[in-house]
Formats: structure tokens, sequence, C-alpha cells
């Protein structure tokens, strides 16, 4: 549970770690946030099922990186969605 805890945080730093270089794409601090988060606790759960363990280094890389990806994704499908209207 604590690998968990920690990739959740990681995930929120990957998030808000990401706002800095996509000022365009913002979602706001809340939607950076949720969104890291959302991407840490994925990247944690596909870790645990194919590696089959945790290990302090998964769980924070994977985490930052999982917020990242997720962050950038929802940035992108929000900036089609406003610019299809």
């Amino acid at each position: 549970m604590l690998y968990f805890y920690i990739s959740a945080i990681c995930g929120i730093g990957g998030g808000i770690f990401s706002s800095q270089f996509f000022k365009e794409y913002s979602l706001g601090t809340l939607g950076n946030i949720v969104t890291g988060f959302l991407g840490g606790i994925a990247t944690h759960t596909v870790i645990v099922l194919t590696v089959g363990g945790s290990a302090f280094s998964l769980a924070i890389v994977g985490g930052f990186i999982g917020g990242v990806i997720v962050r950038v994704a929802f940035s992108i499908i929000r900036q089609r969605m406003t610019s299809d209207s």
C-alpha cells in the first residue's frame, strides 16, 4: 500500500511538473493535480500487474511518468474539444 501512495504522490508531482512546460494547455491547478493523480494510480496498477511486484524506484518513476502522460493527454483532448466548437 505504501507504493500505491508513493505512485499517487509522484503522479501529482508529474502533473504539476508538466504544467510548467505546457502552460498554454494547462487544466488549472485542480485539473493538473487530478490528472496527475489518476496517471500515478493507473501506472501503479500497470506496474503491479506486469512486473508482479513493487519497488520504490518503480513507484516513483512510474508514478511521475504516468502523471505526466495522463495530464498531457487530457490537455490535448481538452484543446481539441474547445477548438472544434
